[in-house]
């Protein structure tokens, strides 16, 4: 308990009794044993006090903490489906790059002769905008002379 009680035999112990029952006196020991069981029980008081609060602000931080977690724990929860959203975009993009790359590497085999002239043809054949309405207008204007 104490450190100097350690080195303190009884016959010692004894000696300082005397003493102070001698220097105070016996009708002054009693109060001055209450008075120092008062303090004693004041200061068994506060820690037991600290004692508390240190544990309710120790069960403040887990709560705390658990609140911590749940939010984590949320965050992670939105997050999956986004990476999971974002990791199918990467791989359709992928996916349509590659397609694409295919396409292009079988027109460039394709001979040039047959697709460009197969182009021009639909070209040449399809009238153009202002042709189309510049042919009704000249087939129009036949037919109302005859008229």
């Amino acid at each position: 308990m104490l450190l100097f009680l350690n080195s303190i035999a009884g016959s010692e112990i004894v000696v300082i009794l005397l003493f102070v029952l001698i220097f105070f006196g016996a009708k002054s020991i009693p109060g001055m044993s209450r008075t120092l069981g008062r303090g004693i029980r004041q200061i068994k008081d506060a820690r037991a006090d600290i004692e508390n609060e240190i544990r309710k602000t120790s069960g403040d931080m887990r709560k705390d903490m658990n609140i911590n977690r749940t939010i984590q724990e949320t965050k992670d929860q939105f997050e999956k489906p986004l990476k999971d959203f974002s990791k199918d975009i990467d791989e359709s993009t992928e996916d349509l790059r590659k397609r694409v790359e295919i396409k292009t590497k079988q027109a460039a085999n394709l001979p040039n002769s047959i697709s460009h002239n197969k182009i021009e043809k639909e070209l040449e054949h399809k009238p153009k905008p202002q042709e189309e309405k510049s042919q009704e207008k000249s087939e129009e204007s036949p037919n109302a002379e005859k008229k």
